[in-house]
């Protein structure tokens, strides 16, 4: 076993542990299935997202967690129903889009997840909504030890999913033969 795999292992184990014995601690519930999620276990995932979601059902991580938990599930081979999975998931993430006061960033999940399972024209009416919003860069949160030189070197605009919305809405159009649609969405270098 190399040293990585030993370190992974420790790492399982310690997290496993955290999380029976802190059964109603919300963050070791999150971190689970962030670890589930990684491994592509999407059902276990979905799982314990849902345990987070019976004790803080107004979070809107858990909300987009569970979605995208049961979107990526309802990907998977062996599920019989993929439709109620996808439309359960879809339903956390417009959760989620209520909860954020429909943000930029829970209408891009929503158009990415949309984008993913093959809902392309939901998804592009979702991918030209974040187009119309411009949203201001946050300050980076920084730890009280913490280098700030390493923040500084940001480049304006890292909070703007607009560029990735714009490609993503380009790559629809392109693929379904709307070449003119294609060509009438804002560059993405001048946005």
């Amino acid at each position: 076993m190399s040293r990585l795999d030993n370190r992974y292992a420790k790492h399982n184990k310690f997290l496993h542990g955290m999380r029976v014995k802190h059964k109603d601690c919300i963050p070791p519930i999150i971190i689970f299935g962030h670890q589930l999620t990684m491994i592509s276990q999407h059902q276990a995932a979905a799982r314990e997202y849902l345990e987070a979601y019976k004790m803080m059902p107004d979070s809107p991580l858990i909300n987009l967690c569970v979605g995208t938990a049961l979107v990526n599930l309802a990907l998977g081979l062996r599920l019989q129903n993929k439709h109620q999975c996808i439309v359960q998931g879809l339903a956390f993430l417009y959760n989620n889009l209520i909860l954020c006061k429909s943000s930029q960033e829970a209408l891009y999940n929503i158009a990415r997840a949309c984008h993913h399972v093959g809902l392309v024209s939901l998804a592009a009416t979702y991918y030209e909504k974040v187009l119309e919003i411009h949203e201001s860069d946050y300050p980076i949160p920084t730890l009280p030890n913490e280098n700030l030189g390493l923040t500084d070197n940001r480049k304006p605009g890292y909070c703007d999913l607009r560029r990735e919305a714009a490609y993503n809405l380009h790559l629809i159009y392109k693929r379904s033969g709307a070449l003119d649609l294609a060509r009438q969405i804002p560059d993405v270098k001048n946005i």
